[in-house]
């Protein structure tokens, strides 16, 4: 005999088994195949649990939360579109800080953080309660935010920074405006004041650049600097036939571009046709230019920078 379907507010998003006995629902039934139960005390029909990107598992999670808890650290990175390596994984844990109490949330697949600071900020992104773009990225430097037991490298704390700094590239090229602008980034860490990943923090801050559209490309201007070469210009403006065309590095004066080539290059063909245009109009325009991939900058760029170097040193 097949199952009774779930009364009608049960279904299309989780909800709680308190919210099941209310509609005459009871734990038997729960046990059902087609109900699925992403955290303890949370159900949801098979159907509606398909997705295990990182806002939908925090969806999942909202029915456990109480209304003094936040996504924060990697999971509100994760919201808020900022670049971590390693990667995100649908097995990685979810960050939830607890405001203005000693008690975290413990859940199966919780990582539970606790604050008695009432002036952390925090809002909405869509359903998810969540701290702050300048929040997040400033408890990225805490150890254990990233990944267990460890501190974020500083290039990728720098990577995480140009990304808060950098409004999202939109369809018409145009840009959006940034998570956060640099006078907040810096009134985030003043707040903390000498506590714990500061340092880390000024570093980081001081070493940001926008506008910028890659993780690899803050991971090359980083790579090129520690290898001793003169830091390298964020997005060169070039004058070209056309119009004004941008580079993602460079040295305008030496007249070299270094153009980072990602997955998206190799997997959309519109994208890599425009590239190459664009690549033409630079050296129509009198320019050299480098096309680099990941293995040219992970895991250190020093072949990349030699083959800078050399080029840097023709005009001396």
């Amino acid at each position: 005999m097949p199952r009774r379907r779930l009364p009608l507010p049960l279904t299309g998003s989780p909800f709680t088994t308190a919210d099941a006995r209310a509609q005459g629902v009871d734990r038997g039934r729960l046990r059902g195949r087609d109900v699925i139960h992403p955290h303890h005390g949370i159900h949801i029909e098979v159907g509606c649990a398909q997705d295990d990107g990182a806002m939908a598992r925090c969806e999942r999670l909202i029915p456990a939360l109480g209304p003094n808890h936040w996504f924060s650290h990697r999971t509100a990175a994760r919201i808020w579109g900022i670049p971590l390596a390693p990667a995100y994984s649908p097995h990685e844990g979810l960050h939830v800080l607890a405001v203005g109490t000693r008690v975290a949330v413990r859940h199966a697949g919780v990582i539970g953080w606790v604050t008695g600071d009432d002036l952390v900020e925090r809002g909405m992104f869509d359903l998810l309660p969540v701290v702050s773009p300048a929040e997040a990225w400033c408890q990225l430097a805490q150890r254990g935010a990233v990944v267990s037991g460890q501190v974020i490298a500083h290039e990728w704390l720098v990577a995480a920074a140009d990304y808060v700094l950098t409004g999202r590239r939109l369809a018409d090229g145009t840009r959006a405006a940034p998570l956060s602008t640099v006078e907040e980034l810096r009134a985030a860490i003043a707040r903390r004041g000498r506590g714990r990943g500061t340092a880390a923090l000024r570093r980081a801050l001081d070493d940001a650049r926008f506008p910028v559209d890659s993780p690899y490309e803050t991971l090359t201007r980083l790579g090129l600097v520690a290898n001793g070469l003169p830091e390298p210009q964020v997005q060169v403006a070039v004058e070209t036939s056309i119009g004004v065309r941008h580079a993602d590095l460079g040295y305008r004066r030496e007249k070299l571009l270094i153009e980072y080539q990602g997955e998206e290059h190799r997997t959309s063909r519109k994208r890599w046709l425009a590239d190459l245009t664009r690549v033409q109009l630079f050296q129509d325009a009198g320019y050299e230019v480098f096309l680099i991939g990941a293995d040219d900058v992970v895991p250190d760029c020093s072949a990349l920078a030699a083959r800078v170097a050399r080029f840097l040193r023709r005009g001396t």
